[in-house]
């Protein structure tokens, strides 16, 4: 009888032992209230997207709507941290290839491009190469200058000449170039500023106007030109400009 009392008084005293490990043990293993917090917030917005677009595969079941493509991944991470740091600096500058990941990007921190020597004899014209495709392009690529052995300082010359109203023909004589090699340059000027304009002042979402008209004279007294402005005052951009010809009082047109 003794034995049975003390083996039940044992076991009484291994189950009240167990239970206040439980009791002490279980504050650790519930979350606390922030962590519970961000669980919910994260399941919350995983669940819900906002948009159709915000979805995988609602976007692509959407008719139209091609796949986002993925982020791309800054070269510094990617590639391994030996070898000399960068010293050309490559902002501005982006990988021509098409089929390259880094492709149209010209921001320094995130694209793939190194210095890779100069060529040119009359000037040293910087290279540049893509570590991911190992593309080597020239800076003056897309440029007017690109592929010009004549010194740009020449070239600016000429085309400040042109500008201010000098004649092709009269700058042959003047600088010593072919008229032909002239209206050449001429042509791929023109031709690289219409892309700038279209790229840089086309669909501009201007808040203030300021409009402003310019009367002068040309040819002669009697002819009057009034040129009509439109002017935004932030950046001082002169968005358009619009000439328009009229007669003096007394002139009658032919």
């Amino acid at each position: 009888m003794a034995i049975q009392v003390v083996l039940f008084l044992l076991v009484f005293l291994l189950f009240l032992g167990l239970a206040l490990l439980c009791r002490l043990a279980w504050p650790h293993l519930q979350p606390s209230d922030a962590q519970a917090g961000r669980r919910c917030a994260l399941v919350h917005r995983l669940l819900k997207p906002r948009t159709p677009l915000d979805c995988p595969v609602c976007r692509l079941a959407s008719p139209g709507v091609e796949p986002a493509s993925a982020p791309v991944r800054p070269w510094r991470e990617v590639k391994s941290r030996r070898g000399a740091p960068k010293r050309i600096p490559t902002a501005g500058f982006a990988c021509p290839n098409q089929q390259c990941a880094y492709f149209g990007i010209t921001d320094a921190s995130i694209h793939a491009l190194v210095g890779d020597g100069k060529h040119g004899q009359a000037e040293h014209i910087q290279t540049f190469r893509c570590q991911a495709c190992r593309t080597t392009f020239s800076a003056r690529r897309d440029t007017p200058l690109y592929r010009l052995k004549t010194p740009s300082q020449q070239i600016a010359r000429v085309l400040s000449a042109l500008a201010e109203g000098l004649d092709p023909s009269a700058a042959e004589r003047v600088f010593g170039y072919r008229q032909a090699t002239i209206i050449t340059w001429l042509t791929r000027a023109g031709e690289h500023a219409q892309t700038f304009h279209e790229r840089c002042f086309c669909s501009l979402q201007l808040p203030h106007l300021q409009l402003d008209e310019l009367r002068t004279r040309l040819r002669s007294s009697q002819h009057v030109l009034w040129l009509w402005l439109a002017i935004d005052p932030e950046p001082v951009l002169l968005c358009a400009d619009s000439p328009f010809w009229t007669l003096a009082p007394g002139e009658s047109s032919r």
